[in-house]
This record gives structure tokens, sequence and C-alpha cells, in this order.
């Protein structure tokens, strides 16, 4: 048997004619494998999110032997919970699982039918908080059930859209926002125009889209009130649930590490402890750094084919302007999921640093090496893409206005001579004059650079050349506004930056 259909090369197969699946949520599959080694079962997986439920319907169709999901572990998403309101409720007209507090969707290609026939031949027996002894003993009893076909064995066609993808630089982008939602949104959008497409193991098409070295920086993001909007795929008790996995040494019951361990116990030295300690002794080192990688472990065999290397590697903390900026390195980052909850987290954690040391949060930078999107969440992103990026941008179309971090320009022309006679449409004579561009500091009070030129193409590359502009945004406005002064000039016009109407 060809089987399972999807997942493959990430499910644990003993037996695939076994009456009996395992879904560990968050519990690494590994762990609840070697704690089964003496049961029979068909398969164990992980469900990390409530669009694995498709995956697993789609498997166990494809498979209906398997008349018995027994659901155990860590459910830090509550995707566990979305599959026992699935069983019980089943899906609206658009198929999103009644009942769900997170408004989980089952694929559109399974019909309605075949839902309701899954949900009523198939048993979930839900163990989430009970101890690895009733899992096993409830294993062992049921994977000795006679074996019974529920349904004609059958697959789904699919119709998930697969986004075009532009040709870009590949590495190296940077996104930023006042918000971790704005930010999040920005990065996505990035992903899914410029990502290349690549194979993975972790998807049903073996498939995501990949940028290298993406680079965030969030601003502004209030910490103690987060801005959390409908569209982002998790609730504020997630976030909280989260964050105390980054910030302390909590452990996780089937989680073999969690980030915060690794910082705080891991090495017999609590990271984030000595790093307060030495911005308090030495606020201008350049030594304050926490690292979660341990190099002999993670490297282990074992270990490495897991696949439970830390994504997170290292994080950096700095002192400018009375202000602590704080950097974080990912190898690889599902920029879906996993890099809204990380910001959230690493916000906090760089929260208590400034609390313990007295200095202000400054921004937040994320570099991932391995910036990616999941193809099984190419529908979804691209839904909150639409719905949501232009109105979640800090301007409208009619006042296209955001500060530029690196200065204002003020665009002028001088040097024109006024027409001797009678009046006519010019007041200046033709082809007289400068262009004046002059950068200030963002406030607007002290003048950084002036540049003076008849033709506004020569600024342009003065001007860009030595990057004195940080959004795209800024310089074509800028550029505009030179092509103007220039057209004043030749026709011998007034020239007036931003005139009203």
């Amino acid at each position: 048997m060809n089987w399972p259909i999807l997942y493959k090369n990430v499910l644990k197969v003993k037996n695939p004619n076994s009456p009996v699946g395992v879904a560990t949520m968050w519990t690494e599959r590994g762990v609840v494998e070697k704690t089964l080694s003496g049961a029979d079962y068909s398969v164990i997986g992980n469900l990390y999110s409530s669009a694995g439920i498709s995956a697993m319907i789609r498997n166990m169709y494809a498979n209906p032997a398997i008349s018995k999901i027994v659901l155990w572990g860590a459910d830090l998403s509550r995707s566990g919970q979305a599959l026992l309101s699935f069983m019980e409720h089943g899906v609206d007209d658009h198929h999103f699982i009644i009942g769900d507090e997170k408004k989980g969707q089952i694929e559109q290609d399974i019909p309605k039918k075949d839902l309701d026939i899954f949900r009523h031949s198939v048993k979930v027996i839900n163990l989430r908080g009970k101890p690895v002894t009733v899992l096993q003993d409830t294993v062992k009893k049921l994977s000795k059930e006679k074996i019974k076909a529920w349904a004609e064995a059958k697959t789904f066609p699919s119709s998930k859209p697969k986004p075009f993808t532009f040709p870009s630089e590949q590495m190296g982008f940077r996104v930023y926002g006042d918000t971790v939602a704005l930010t999040w949104l920005r990065l996505l959008n990035v992903i899914f125009r410029y990502g290349r497409n690549k194979e993975t193991r972790y998807t049903q098409e073996n498939e995501l889209k990949e940028v290298l070295n993406l680079m965030a920086v969030i601003y502004n993001e209030n910490i103690d009130e987060p801005y959390l909007p409908h569209f982002f795929p998790f609730s504020k008790k997630d976030i909280d649930t989260y964050i105390p996995q980054v910030v302390s040494a909590k452990k996780i019951p089937g989680v073999s590490y969690t980030y915060g361990q690794r910082l705080r116990e891991w090495f017999e030295v609590d990271q984030v402890q000595e790093v307060i300690d030495l911005i308090k002794r030495r606020p201008f080192s350049k030594k304050m750094a926490m690292f979660t990688s341990d190099v002999r472990h993670d490297w282990g065999r074992e270990n490495v084919d897991r696949g439970d290397t830390p994504c997170l590697t290292q994080i950096f903390c700095s002192i400018q302007d009375n202000k602590l900026f704080m950097t974080a390195h990912f190898r690889s980052h599902d920029m879906t999921h996993g890099w809204p909850r990380n910001a959230f987290s690493l916000l906090k954690l760089q929260d208590i640093i400034t609390k313990e040391t007295n200095y202000e949060r400054g921004p937040l930078c994320m570099i991932s090496h391995s910036a990616h999107i999941y193809s099984d969440d190419y529908e979804l992103v691209g839904k909150i893409l639409k719905d949501n990026l232009d109105r979640e941008l800090p301007f409208k179309p009619n006042q296209h206005f955001e500060i530029d971090r690196r200065g204002n320009i003020v665009v002028e022309v001088v040097g024109q001579e006024k027409r001797r006679g009678r009046p006519g449409k010019s007041p200046f004579k033709k082809g007289i004059g400068k262009i004046s561009v002059k950068l200030y500091s963002p406030d607007g009070g002290l003048l950084l650079k002036e540049w003076q030129d008849m033709r506004a193409k020569t600024l342009v590359w003065k001007m860009t050349d030595h990057e004195y502009f940080s959004l795209p945004a800024h310089m074509l406005y800028v550029g505009t506004e030179l092509q103007r002064a220039q057209q004043a000039i030749q026709e011998g016009n007034v020239y007036s930056q931003d005139p009203v109407g």
C-alpha cells in the first residue's frame, strides 16, 4: 500500500492495517513513537493547527481501516479542540468548523457529505491531559479491535492556488511597521510575491515559498496592550500561552525544550539575567548575546533526524540613545503561524530586560534566514493579504504620507529671473534657475545636506547613490517633485512643492 498519501516523510507509520491512529498535536511524534514501542498502531502524527484536519481526513479516506483517532499531547494551538468541535458539530456552508473559537476551515474540495460520513464513522478518543500510561493502555486495547473499513477508499482533488513568483534579488529583503500586524502583512506580501518554490516534507504538496535573509523591524508595538486584529490566525489566549515558553524556563509536558529553557537554564546559565546584569555594569558593551543552540546535542544524529534543532538561534541586545535595541536570528521560520507568535514573545522579553535596566524599549529586529510560507497556507495568506494589507497601511491613497527615518526633503527653485515687458503666461525667463534640494532631520529641525543643479536626473543620482532615503515611496515622491521643478525652470513658471489641489 502506497500510504499515507500526504506527509509520507513526516508521519510515523507502523502498521497501516491497524485501526488506531495517534494525533499528538505539539508533542514530538518521535517521543510518542518510543512511548508506544510495545503497542500496535497505524500511524502517529502531529496536529499543529486545524489546517491539518483536512490532511488527516484525506489520509484516512485513502485508508479507511483506521477508525479510531487517539488525541494526546500538548494542545498549544487548540488544534485538538478544533478536531473535537469538527467531530461534534461539523462545518457550515463555507466549511468553517462550527464551534471552533479560531474559525478553522476544512478544505472545500472535500464534499460535505463525505465529511459527515467521516464524523459519524470515526471515533476520536480525547486523552489530552491524561498520563502517558493511559495513552499506552488505550492504544493497546483499541489495536485489538476488529478491523472494518468504514468507507470505500477514495481520494479528493485539490484546487489549492499556486502563487506566481516574480523575479527578485532573492535575499536581503527588509520590511517594517509600527505594529506586529502591519510588519507581518508586509513580510507575507514579500514572500508570497518573490519567494522561490522549494521542496519540503512538511506540507501536503511538499512545497513552500522561501526568501532568504528577510529582516523585519517592529518599531512601536504596545506589548502591554498589543494590537491583535481579527485576521491573525490565533487569539490573545494563544499569545498569552506562548509567551512564557520564551521568557521563562517553563516546561511543557511532551516537548523536549522551549526557547525559554534554552535561554534560562539549558547551559546552567540564565543568559537573560546575565545580559541584564551586564547592561547595568557596562551599557556600552557589545557582549549582550544569548544563544539557544547546543551544538553537541542538536547535531546528534537522533535530534537532527527528528528535526528539533532550535529555529531561534541567537538574540543580541545593544544600547543606543538610551534605548535597548534587540535583534533575533532564526535559521528557519514559518512566517504564517510562527513569526507573529515569536514577535510578541520577543517583544515581551525585550520589555522585561528594559524594565530591569531602566532603559526605553527600542525597535525589535528579526532576521529570518529561511523565511517561508508553506503551500498548505497559500490560500489563507492570499485571502489575508487581499482583505487586509491596504486597510492596515498607515496612510490613505489620497494622503500618502509616511515618515522617512533618514530625513525630510524640501525642494525649491532658486535663481529665476523675472520677465520684462508685458505680462505673459510665464512670469520668469525660460531656462534660468536651479533646483535646490535640502535634507532636514526627520523632525524638520537640523539641515543635514543641500544639493543644487539645473537637471533633476543629476540630483536623483547624487541622492540615491549615497542612500539618503530609506523608503521607496519617499524616493519616488522626491523624483516627481524634481521633475516638476525642472519643468518650471524650463517653462519659466512658479514652482511650489506639494501644491494645494
